[in-house]
């Protein structure tokens, strides 16, 4: 079996990340990809940090992993800045050495010998941290794209598109079964290019505040995208216990 979990946005959100740890587990994954943004906005920086390293998986540089080594002013609200300076301070020189040598996007290959590609943000311009909010977003991303799938995050929302063409179709379908079922699956067609969106770990923002991830089965050519319960008080309560800005506790109850 080859079957890799594709997590992504944890946002230094250990509760959440520990849940789909034990999920994608349950769920017989024998690999784990990262995209990205493993720090940022919750209270267990360095524990999340960490536990990627751990694993020794593939990732790719996400912005708040990029803006804690090389701070900037760029597309960063208040809120989230006071939290990226608190960040900052919480990890020693070899933790912010990993996250500036990671790379912006990645060829991954499967034991079975499927490839696929890893993005945080998009493909045309990964270092501008573009948002692929809908069709027309994902259209320029195609001719970019030079494998079948790409996972991708950064809008801590799930969406699926492909291209059929001439330009990028959003799947409404698939991911509707994930709002009523808490779960969804597919499997890719071939011939055609998927640009898919794992969701969030640690912050989702499409009202349902379960963590999110996907797993890959390249042996079934077989995508799920998936809900996982955490307990959300005690990362409220890590939050306000370090400080951090009260709303970024109060968003993970409500998942925006």
């Amino acid at each position: 079996m080859s079957r890799t979990a594709i997590i992504s946005d944890i946002h230094a959100n250990y509760h959440a990340l520990s849940a789909v740890a034990a999920d994608m587990y349950a769920m017989q994954c024998t690999d784990i990809v990262c995209l990205g943004d493993v720090v940022g906005y919750n209270a267990y920086p360095g524990e999340c940090l960490d536990c990627v390293r751990n694993w020794n998986c593939p990732v790719v540089k996400g912005n708040h992993d990029e803006e804690v080594v090389s701070p900037s002013q760029a597309r960063m609200n208040k809120v989230a800045r006071q939290a990226m300076d608190w960040t900052r301070n919480q990890l020693d020189a070899e933790r912010l050495k990993w996250l500036s040598s990671l790379q912006y996007q990645r060829i991954v290959r499967s034991d079975n010998g499927v490839s696929y590609t890893i993005v945080h943000s998009s493909l045309d311009h990964p270092k501008a941290w573009n948002y692929i909010i809908n069709a027309d977003d994902a259209t320029s991303i195609f001719p970019r794209q030079f494998s079948n799938i790409c996972f991708h995050g950064h809008t801590h929302v799930p969406k699926i598109f492909f291209w059929n063409g001439r330009h990028a179709v959003e799947d409404y379908d698939t991911i509707s079964a994930l709002y009523t079922d808490g779960y969804t699956e597919f499997q890719p067609q071939t011939g055609l290019k998927y640009f898919i969106n794992a969701g969030s770990v640690g912050q989702p923002r499409d009202n349902d505040p379960r963590a999110c991830y996907a797993i890959y089965d390249t042996d079934l050519n077989l995508i799920i995208i998936k809900r996982v319960e955490y307990d959300i008080g005690s990362a409220q309560d890590a939050i306000l216990a370090q400080g951090l800005p009260e709303y970024l506790a109060e968003r993970l109850a409500s998942g925006v």
